[in-house]
């Protein structure tokens, strides 16, 4: 009788921390989400180089954080074998939470992908443009600094 005490105590030790992590995750996951907003907002912009690589560099570092515990909660969910119904509906409820979070976030990633394509033949065009403009400046140098050749039409 003990036994089966200590294992439902066990049980219910890792369905609250089921909670506590997806809680987590869903915190971190509006993080997510509005860091990916952020980004939108400043590839909608003027797009400033050193804000956006930094923007990028937190939105990687929380997706490691979300990452990590997607693994300490596979490994706790391995632990549960059942859960009372209104833990399930907590933990389902949350599992809902995070994936219109998750959807959210992959609307807001094609948008910011599709922004940051525009920007790249933005500036790939822009390049061209130097480049075609240097060739024409480098010509008229060419032409001015040879001499022009006279030709008498006497003969």
């Amino acid at each position: 009788m003990d036994m089966y005490k200590q294992m439902l105590t066990d049980e219910t030790d890792s369905i609250k921390k089921i909670i506590e992590i997806l809680t987590l995750q869903l915190q971190l996951h509006k993080e997510l989400h509005g860091r990916t907003r952020e980004l939108k907002e400043i590839l909608t912009g003027n797009c400033n180089e050193d804000l956006l690589c930094n923007k990028y560099e937190q939105r990687g570092l929380l997706i490691n954080k979300i990452a990590s515990l997607k693994k300490d909660y596979d490994s706790v969910k391995e632990c549960v074998n059942s859960a009372d119904n209104r833990e399930k509906a907590n933990t389902d409820k949350l599992l809902q939470e995070i994936q219109q979070m998750l959807n959210s976030i992959v609307i807001l990633d094609t948008e910011n992908i599709a922004l940051l394509n525009n920007c790249i033949k933005d500036i790939t065009y822009n390049l061209e443009k130097i480049q075609e403009s240097k060739h024409f400046v480098n010509d008229l140098r060419k032409h001015n600094s040879t001499p022009p050749v006279f030709v008498d039409a006497c003969g």
